[in-house]
């Protein structure tokens, strides 16, 4: 925290950014209480729009999909992706159920193999670019912390509805 209240006072143009007020509730704060930390994360957390950093972190994981080339890099993002699921963004549900429904057996062998690596992936990048088509048009637009809107079609929400069709199930 001390690093911390230095960093305020040598950044004197945190007033003309924040306002007065703000600025003059984090320079004043005694930084030494023992409830100095959440005090200043409350007020952290009222300044910034999480809705949006949510988005941009979501995005930003969906993205290094795409373009990380590492497996074992890969595989961590998708088990964040997975996590997330798990706390309320349910648009994530192919990309989560087909890393949860990996064996960490197989797991091990896509960090040894990048031919089977990518075709493990094909899917999954598929989805992703899907997902961040719905994100960069504000059709799924995160609100707050693990709350989202979704504005897309109802047939465009088949991780939902359809989550066989995804997986290529076949009716019988």
């Amino acid at each position: 925290m001390l690093n911390f209240e230095q960093w305020v006072y040598e950044n004197d143009e945190l007033e003309e950014i924040l306002g007065k007020d703000e600025y003059y509730e984090l320079i004043s704060r005694d930084y030494k209480d023992k409830y100095a930390y959440h005090e200043t994360e409350k007020q952290i957390r009222r300044l910034i729009n999480f809705g949006q950093f949510e988005q941009e972190r979501l995005e930003r994981a969906l993205y290094d999909l795409l373009t990380n080339e590492d497996e074992a890099d890969t595989l961590e993002t998708l088990a964040v992706l997975y996590d997330e699921y798990c706390d309320g963004y349910n648009f994530l549900r192919y990309i989560a159920l087909t890393f949860i429904m990996t064996a960490d057996e197989y797991k091990e062998i896509l960090k040894r193999d990048p031919i089977e690596f990518g075709s493990y992936m094909e899917s999954i990048r598929k989805e992703a670019v899907r997902l961040l088509g719905f994100l960069n048009k504000n059709e799924i637009f995160i609100d707050k912390e693990h709350e989202y809107s979704d504005n897309r079609a109802e047939n465009d929400r088949i991780e939902l509805h359809s989550i066989n069709e995804m997986f290529g199930a076949k009716e019988m």
